[in-house]
């Protein structure tokens, strides 16, 4: 016997069907489960555990290929075919009826969402990240594996990378808070029972890297995982879906002469850095290669601060990776539009990474 979709009175559908149903139709393997959401290998680009399915708003988003969409739009994309035929399809393999239950039949009350926080100014966040890196410490082998990229000590030093800390959270976020900084607002902050605290966790240990906007403000900060997460090295400072909480936003991070009339862009904040330590060019770097919302408005500064040239130095893999190589393109794409000269680097694919290559260079001298 088919069961049958109900509709809300605003016009908008609620389906006796989750995203979860979706994913068991198409098969897809699940890496990690979370509270609200799961993540599952995408279908669309083949990569392991970037596909993020949201349980509670029945949406999906890649954090690799950057497809995002509703459940139907998910079994569209994979079986290749337009949302009308998808809703079919779903419902025979469910056995659900096609047609919208009276405007009278029972909906399902969601459930609350954690009421979150607007993004603070750039200057407040500075503020309380400062203070924040100048109260947490590094640890041996973090220093180490630093170094190993072709970092000094002094470099670590003057780019306050820290180490997560392991306890001590509600004396870190009380002595911001008595020493001026706000909380609400910052991401990777957030309150439970009353009580602020930042969002660290043994499960995600890992490097502290400040993101900096090109006026040398921290916006924002990356963990590099100690212990890859789904295959994932880097995660945000977040604390996006929790009371209080803010998302980070991918914000685009900047090293380097303002003015400079030549930009490198690469994909990660450390990698920049890195890059630019051992080049002396000057670097901005995106979160990840499908990521473009920040980098317009960091583009129109660099035009009228008189940058001319824009030089692509993605990873290598971008000669055997299609969606690597299509975020290139994106990239090419929006520097053409905001009127810049546009360059690619391409070297032995030994070394992945542009500072991989550097720091190869470096140790020959």
């Amino acid at each position: 016997m088919r069961k049958e979709a109900a509709m809300q009175t605003n016009g908008s559908y609620t389906f006796n069907f989750t995203i979860l149903d979706v994913a068991g139709l198409l098969n897809l393997e699940v890496r990690h489960r979370g509270g609200k959401s799961i993540d599952v290998d995408c279908p669309l680009c083949g990569k392991k555990g970037k596909m993020n399915l949201n349980m509670e708003k029945n949406v999906f988003r890649c954090n690799y290929c950057n497809e995002f969409g509703g459940m139907i739009a998910l079994y569209g994309k994979v079986m290749n075919t337009d949302n009308s035929a998808a809703y079919r399809e779903i419902c025979d393999a469910l056995q659900i009826s096609y047609s919208p239950a009276p405007r009278s039949a029972p909906v399902a009350k969601p459930m609350e969402l954690p009421k979150e926080t607007e993004l603070a100014p750039v200057e407040d966040r500075d503020q309380t990240y400062r203070l924040m890196f100048s109260m947490m410490t590094l640890s041996k082998t973090h220093k180490e594996s630093l170094m190993a990229r072709g970092l000094s000590e002094m470099d670590i030093y003057r780019f306050g990378y820290k180490s997560t800390p392991a306890f001590g959270f509600t004396k870190l976020t009380e002595s911001l808070i008595n020493r001026g900084c706000r909380l609400d607002g910052i991401p990777g902050f957030y309150q439970k029972e009353g009580r602020w605290l930042p969002r660290f966790n043994s499960n995600c240990t890992g490097i502290v890297i400040p993101v900096v906007s090109i006026d040398g403000k921290i916006q924002g900060a990356q963990i590099r995982l100690d212990r890859p997460i789904n295959n994932r090295k880097y995660i945000w400072f977040s604390s996006s879906e929790k009371d209080g909480g803010t998302g980070a936003g991918s914000p685009t991070h900047f090293i380097g002469d303002p003015a400079d009339e030549v930009v490198y862009i690469t994909e990660g904040p450390l990698k920049a850095t890195v890059a630019h330590i051992l080049s002396g060019k000057t670097f901005a770097a995106v979160a990840g290669v499908n990521q473009y919302v920040a980098l317009e408005e960091l583009l129109e500064r660099l035009k009228a601060n008189g940058t001319k040239t824009i030089v692509e130095t993605y990873d290598m893999d971008k000669l055997e990776n299609p969606h690597v190589e299509n975020g290139c393109l994106k990239l090419i794409e929006l520097c053409v539009k905001h009127g810049f000269e546009i360059k690619r680097l391409r070297w032995d694919p030994t070394y992945k990474g542009i500072d991989d290559l550097l720091y190869a260079r470096k140790k020959k001298i």
